[in-house]
């Protein structure tokens, strides 16, 4: 037989299959406990019918075993590890051996390869090494797979992705728009440089110094119809452009067609994006309306539908994060988890804490923010500590104590331990559905 048999009970074996991601191959190796490893290396196509084949060989393997408890490991190689992982932890096939989920940081297992002595790198031995990394370490907790907010996430991060993209884009609008009228930014004549009607504009005048011999009221009326007639004092408005051109630096002849033709490319770029936004956004909304939990948060000054599906998409089930124990450094013990034990979670999930550097009697004064978490769900709360602390007494007075506290980076380091502070309403109001929970206690 390939299970224990010890004093009459049976026991289950560990499993573990370990995969190497990468575009073309899924590089695999499984290991059981009993007899160590199955197979060495294997590769398989990373596509369909190569992860048929996969599941075909693992169950034949795994079927000469009475009881199987296996654990998948890969590491998070861009997108390529989320299809064979999505369909290995859903496949009805595998479901009688419980698969649980392990998905590593790839910066950490090259870590590992870094701190033992030199050997080979290759991919024949690149799975041996993540099985070695999962033994070494283990993970706290099991990857899952939420199918209620997948849709959410892939939203909202093409969301979060384009925000980034249209602020890049608009930067380098900026840049050129020195070039062709270096005082339009220090004399703006539009409340938003990217606004309808300075994108007009530009993309209208190939150079701005014309604008100067335009008759004001010719002009005025020209802004008046760019902006559909909701332009406010649009005769002021003409006058900063006059003043602008007078006192711009002249463009060079023979550079002003091609700097035109670069800044219409930009501004067309610009409204493209600005269209996907509003789409993207709808598609949210859309989906927020299935999610009965996220109400509370829509309904709290300062938060939007943007903000509560980006934290909500990442989050999830707040209930995971204050299930289970967890060891009391006080107590010497272990102890059920709480409230402040859950939103402390999500704050480290977001990578809004602070490590310790101590060693000996040595305490390090500075702490550095970690890194190595979810960078989306700490965009979003550091997007919405921005939005709150403009909506929110209490926290505008906190940005500003923390703001004044120091004389270096200090709208960041406000911003951050702001966000720090949002994580306890978002986390409460998609928990309880009100803006704070008893911090002590059991949270059903």
């Amino acid at each position: 037989m390939s299970f224990h048999f010890t004093a009459g009970v049976f026991t289950m074996i560990n499993a573990v299959l370990s995969i190497d991601v990468s575009l073309d191959r899924l590089d695999v190796a499984l290991r059981t406990d009993d007899t160590g490893w199955q197979w060495p290396h294997r590769a398989y196509p990373n596509n369909w019918p190569g992860y048929q084949q996969l599941k075909a060989d693992l169950q034949t393997e795994l079927g000469t075993h009475a009881a199987v408890q296996l654990t998948i490991v890969a590491e998070s190689t861009g997108p390529y590890w989320w299809p064979a992982f999505y369909h290995l932890a859903h496949d009805d096939d595998l479901a009688d051996y419980q698969p649980q989920l392990a998905v590593l940081n790839p910066k950490q297992v090259k870590r590992l390869r870094q701190a033992l002595p030199e050997q080979d790198k290759n991919d024949l031995l690149d799975p041996q090494l993540i099985d070695r990394y999962y033994q070494a370490f283990g993970i706290k907790h099991a990857y899952q797979f939420n199918d209620r907010y997948l849709p959410l996430r892939f939203l909202s991060r093409a969301y979060a992705r384009l925000i980034h993209t249209l602020a890049a884009e608009k930067t380098y609008l900026r840049s050129l728009l020195f070039t062709s009228a270096s005082e339009y930014q220090r004399l703006p004549p539009f409340s938003h440089l990217c606004g309808v009607t300075s994108l007009r504009l530009l993309d209208e005048f190939a150079d701005i110094h014309t604008l100067a011999n335009i008759p004001l009221d010719d002009l005025t009326d020209q802004l008046r119809h760019f902006s559909g007639h909701t332009l406010p004092h649009p005769d002021l408005k003409a006058q900063r452009l006059h003043q602008i051109a007078d006192q711009s630096y002249p463009c060079p002849p023979h550079l002003v067609d091609s700097l035109h033709a670069i800044i219409q490319l930009s501004v067309a770029h610009i409204r493209f994006l600005s269209d996907n936004q509003k789409t993207l956004r709808r598609l949210i909304e859309q989906q927020l309306q299935q999610l009965p939990e996220a109400e509370p948060a829509l309904q709290q000054p300062g938060l939007g539908p943007i903000l509560v599906a980006g934290c909500l998409s990442e989050i999830q089930d707040t209930s995971r994060f204050i299930t289970g124990t967890k060891f009391d450094r006080k107590l010497k013990s272990t102890r059920p988890r709480t409230y402040r034990d859950g939103q402390a979670a999500v704050a480290k999930l977001a990578g809004l804490w602070w490590p310790q550097r101590d060693s000996g009697r040595f305490q390090a004064d500075d702490r550095h923010l970690a890194r190595e978490r979810n960078s989306y769900l700490r965009y979003w709360f550091i997007q919405a500590a921005y939005t709150l602390q403009r909506y929110h007494p209490d926290y505008a007075d906190f940005y500003r104590r923390k703001f004044d506290e120091v004389r270096t980076h200090q709208h960041q380091r406000a911003l951050i331990l702001t966000a720090r502070k949002a994580v306890r309403l978002i986390f409460a109001l998609l928990h309880k559905g009100q803006r704070a929970c008893r911090e002590e206690g059991l949270i059903a």
